[in-house]
């Protein structure tokens, strides 16, 4: 009788510094009706990972299914996948950091479920040729990438169902080939259609042990939208897995640890790099994913599969050249590890780990790294791993240090006290791309840049559709959830940082500076001249730029104690006509939240009012001292020398999610503006200083 193998492996998963309600939702609708559906159907044999953050929730809140789930491994049901614990994409990480997260989450199983993991859940499923050797290192014996990983090495679907090794310096391990089709039918498929489709796969050739996996989200079984109803309300598993059983004569479940240890391999193969087809067309840049994916619908429109097999987007690194936030938390994440190799620390190490998770370094149809909550959360672990690795090594005082730390062939200059972190780009405006108030483990730049995406021509063009209840993939068309995207949309032309100095005409207002209609004359993307050092009590760079007329100088002031940094500018007319217009320095801050607070908050608050930063654009007159806080006990003050205006206005992007397209808060901007209006040869100076503060704790509402 003709015979097939079938495999599912199920990945759970949410990133460090989630929303408690988001665990506690999916717990609901996806993890724990999952389980109670394997305990309904003993014969049912799944393999399973969990994320470290997922498994670190569940015990802290959920011991149950710890409890369940280790029944379920006890029988024999469930095998568990290892992991990076933190799930960090593993090729942009070092190799010491790869098998240490690796070990941890193989130690926990062990302790907490009693098995040995022989199986990785590869993060995004994204490959490189260099793998092999450190997860072999770490234990690992076989992995679950995509089956276009290997039609992109020529080879036909009818020669991956079972594994094959691979490997790289001599180390080696099994890859199986996950079902694109799977994925896309299953749980979307009726079931006896499902079912028909697996039945024409078996084989009468035993030998062969012909073998399909499932590899994906757990999520989609009932975490994503529509998929609760349809799932469990409407019964699909239930049919899904009384099917299976019903078709045993044929058809085996079975994990892919199982399989391997029961069959041989189908021979030795080495992949290119790449990931699922979808991250491989969101990690190109937007105009490009767009083409991209016109080209790709044509061609299946027209049911050229010939041509579609040789067909591949991007290279997942490139989310790291396409988005500098992602590569600024790259590389501080590799100038963390370098402290770390000359003064170890345990806590340290951990933090940064933390700082691995993959979810803010790159965007899809999931939020990612437009999840401000999650990027905030990434930050804060590594300020804090900086900050402890700085201690181990017994550093204490002030540090200055020029040298290309983000990779772009240009020199940055990083100035460290115990208190205040701050990094320079003489070569970009003279900008700070980090500003950290290190006692704090907080990055008040964290802020990103409103760009164009892929995604936004569906409302450009009028193709984006409401949500609704349809049961879909969310790989489909492109949905919004809110009115009004369209108007909402804005692009910069810089990046979102601090100490970023514009000139605009003299009738500029911050509304039309927010929609970039501002039409400055000066603006942060000149190279500027620097000399930084070591002073007596502290730290002071300087910059300077000859824009012809004027000439501007700025210099910054960091104390050896204290959580203080001061700014002085200096504008000369250098120039043979008067100078009018509008000098403007800007700061786009991210406000300090408390970890179980709103982070909706987001104030600035005087002597006299409170703003919410989060309505609309606007500016205050003659302000002597402002405040910009959050929910947290403490806040972000400014200081002017002399009372000054203060414009501001919210930083949104329009976002896609699972659930479509929406308006999402990144920052808030907080510009110091000032009239010119100086003779030839006449100067002027503005000067402020920015605090740490405390406040008074606040709710949503107050």
């Amino acid at each position: 009788m003709p015979r097939l193998y079938l495999g599912i492996v199920l990945h759970n998963h949410q990133p460090v510094g989630n929303y408690g309600f988001v665990f506690e939702r999916l717990y609901h609708d996806a993890y724990e009706p999952m389980l109670g559906a394997l305990e309904r159907h003993p014969s049912v044999r799944i393999g399973m990972h969990n994320s470290g953050p997922l498994f670190d929730w569940l015990a802290a809140h959920r011991p149950e299914y710890m409890r369940r789930l280790r029944a379920l491994c006890d029988r024999g049901q469930v095998e568990l996948l290892t992991g990076g614990y933190y799930e960090p994409i593993l090729p942009m990480i070092p190799d010491a950091d790869k098998t240490g997260q690796i070990r941890k989450m193989s130690a926990f199983i062990e302790s907490a479920f009693g098995q040995t993991p022989t199986g990785l859940w590869l993060t995004e499923r994204v490959w490189e040729p260099g793998l092999p050797a450190p997860l072999a290192g770490a234990g690992v014996e076989w992995t679950l990438v995509d089956d276009a990983h290997f039609r992109m090495a020529g080879m036909p679907p009818e020669a991956l169902r079972g594994y094959y090794l691979t490997e790289d310096q001599g180390q080696r391990i099994g890859l199986f080939a996950g079902s694109q089709r799977l994925r896309y039918t299953i749980p979307w498929l009726n079931v006896e259609d499902l079912i028909e489709e697996l039945r024409a796969q078996a084989t009468d050739d035993i030998a062969r042990a012909p073998y399909l996996v499932l590899g994906d989200d757990g999520e989609k079984f009932g975490g994503w939208p529509t998929t609760y109803e349809h799932v469990w309300e409407d019964g699909w598993i239930e049919r899904f897995f009384s099917a299976i059983e019903e078709q045993g004569d044929w058809l085996e479940l079975i994990t892919p640890g199982a399989y391997a240890r029961r069959f041989p391999p189908l021979g030795l193969t080495y992949l290119p790099t790449a990931s699922y087809a979808e991250m491989m067309e969101w990690a190109m840049p937007a105009a490009a994913a767009a083409e991209y994916h016109r080209v790709y619908e044509a061609l299946t429109h027209d049911g050229r599969d010939d041509v579609l097999a040789y067909v591949r987007g991007g290279f997942w690194r490139y989310f790291l050249a396409r988005y500098p936030e992602a590569n600024a938390m790259h590389k501080r994440g590799l100038r963390i590890d370098a402290k770390l190799a000359r003064a170890g620390s345990d806590a340290a190490r951990d933090a940064l780990w933390q700082g691995q998770c993959n979810c803010p370094y790159w965007h899809g149809v999931f939020g990612g790294l437009y999840l401000r909550n999650i990027r905030a959360v990434t930050n804060a672990n590594l300020v804090r791993a900086e900050r402890l690795a700085d201690a181990a090594m017994s550093t204490g005082g002030v540090y200055v240090g020029e040298r290309d730390y983000d990779f772009d062939g240009r020199a940055e200059v990083l100035l460290q006290t115990p208190h205040i972190s701050l990094l320079a780009h003489p070569h970009e405006g003279g900008m700070l791309s980090e500003f950290d108030f290190r006692a704090r483990d907080h990055a008040a730049l964290d802020v990103l840049a409103r760009r164009r995406e892929a995604y936004h021509a569906a409302l450009t063009d009028g193709t984006a559709g409401k949500a609704n209840d349809d049961v879909t993939n969310i790989h489909g068309a492109v949905r919004f959830k809110q009115e009004g995207l369209h108007d909402a949309l804005v692009f910069d032309a810089h990046r979102r940082a601090g100490l970023q100095e514009w000139l605009l005409p003299a009738a500029a207002t911050p509304e039309s500076f927010a929609r970039g209609d501002a039409k400055p004359w000066f603006a942060p993307d000149r190279a500027w001249s620097s000399d930084a050092g070591v002073v007596e009590g502290g730290v002071v760079l300087r910059m300077a730029v000859d824009a012809s007329a004027p000439r501007i100088e700025k210099r910054i002031e960091l104390p050896v104690a204290g959580e203080r940094v001061t700014v002085r500018y200096t504008i000369d007319n250098t120039g043979d006509a008067p100078l009018t217009g509008r000098f403007v320095s800007e700061w786009d801050i991210s406000a300090p939240q408390a970890p179980d607070g709103d982070d909706r908050i987001i104030r600035l608050e005087t002597d006299a009012t409170a703003i919410d930063l989060a309505a609309t654009a606007g500016a205050i007159s003659g302000a002597a001292r402002f405040v910009v806080r959050g929910s947290a006990a403490w806040g972000i003050a400014c200081e002017p020398e002399t009372p000054c205006d203060v414009w501001h206005f919210p930083v949104n992007t329009v976002s896609s999610s699972e659930g479509g397209l929406e308006l999402v808060a990144q920052g808030t901007s907080i510009s110091l503006p000032r009239l010119l209006d100086l003779a030839p040869g006449a100067s002027c100076d503005l000067a402020f200083a920015w605090s740490a503060v405390r406040v008074e704790p606040a709710a949503y509402g107050d």
